[in-house]
């Protein structure tokens, strides 16, 4: 007995003769027939009375018929299941970020991924890029989501997301508060507060890419703070910090926030999504095509 079998018995059933199962199947009635007598013999019942007329069920045949298509209807569910899970329509991804950098970009791609795949459980985990990377490299995480250039991971594939303005914090009273945008050389001599957890080591190195020289003297304070945190030390006078667009909480009172430049424009840091090459997750895949890029 295979399924091909249950198969012919339910359409002869549906149908009341194997010949309409046979045209209803795109099968010759005679196949329709010995498959179902070798069904029979194996089983050793009859599953249906002939006659002329068709073909009608047995007392047995009507109880057959019945599991038949709790069968086929289960096999069906399974296949329908599989093709789904390969094509990433159901499953599951692990997508890590940096703490605080929960951008727009980001948001308004898994409100889409999640609409358009209710079958794929989402599982988001914050850590730092020394963890993020650990993550993905034992196969923990499916893809982070990190601040930098395509390339930046070594063993790791990357693609380029977004890029977000970069922006001054400052105490609303602050001498530079009333500008539209602010320039670097204008922040020499500032106090930063940057936290310890990524990207804050990243933005570190910006502050020093663009204030390096002997006179610029940039003074940068590392805690072990979260944003908020920061930007309460920032209210309370005791220095400037840098965000990024996108991703400041709620409307702070007490500071503003300006966009940064030099001598080309605003300031723009890219992030990047890094994953490793042998990921053979097919959810993969659908959540890129559907992030904005």
């Amino acid at each position: 007995m295979d399924l091909r079998h249950l198969r012919y018995v339910v359409a002869a059933a549906r149908n009341g003769s194997f010949s309409a199962a046979g045209h209803e199947l795109n099968v010759r009635q005679p196949i329709i027939s010995k498959r179902i007598r070798e069904l029979e013999d194996e089983l050793g019942v009859f599953l249906f009375d002939r006659s002329t007329a068709g073909a009608r069920l047995t007392p047995t045949g009507e109880e057959f018929v019945v599991g038949a298509r709790r069968i086929i209807d289960g096999f069906q569910r399974l296949s329908e299941r599989a093709k789904a899970s390969g094509a990433g329509k159901t499953g599951r991804i692990v997508i890590g970020f940096y703490k605080s950098t929960l951008s727009a970009c980001f948001r308004a791609a898994l409100k889409s991924f999640r609409a358009n795949y209710p079958g794929v459980e989402v599982e988001l985990l914050e850590a730092s890029y020394i963890e993020l990377k650990a993550g993905v490299m034992s196969g923990t995480i499916d893809l982070a989501i990190i601040l930098g250039d395509a390339g930046r991971t070594e063993l790791l594939d990357s693609i380029p997301l977004w890029s977000a303005q970069l922006l001054v914090v400052l105490p609303e009273d602050h001498a530079l508060a009333e500008k539209a945008v602010i320039y670097w050389s204008e922040l020499k001599g500032e106090r930063f507060l940057i936290g310890h957890d990524d990207p804050g080591p990243d933005i570190r190195n910006v502050i020093l890419r663009h204030l390096a020289a002997p006179s610029d003297h940039p003074e940068i304070i590392m805690r072990q703070l979260g944003r908020e945190s920061i930007l309460a030390e920032v209210v309370s006078g005791q220095g400037i910090s840098l965000l990024f667009e996108g991703v400041q909480p709620a409307q702070v009172q007490g500071i503003v926030q300006r966009p940064v430049h030099d001598g080309n424009g605003g300031i723009r840091l890219g992030f990047i999504a890094c994953w490793r090459p042998d990921n053979a997750n097919p959810v993969v895949k659908n959540f890129f095509d559907t992030f904005p890029r």
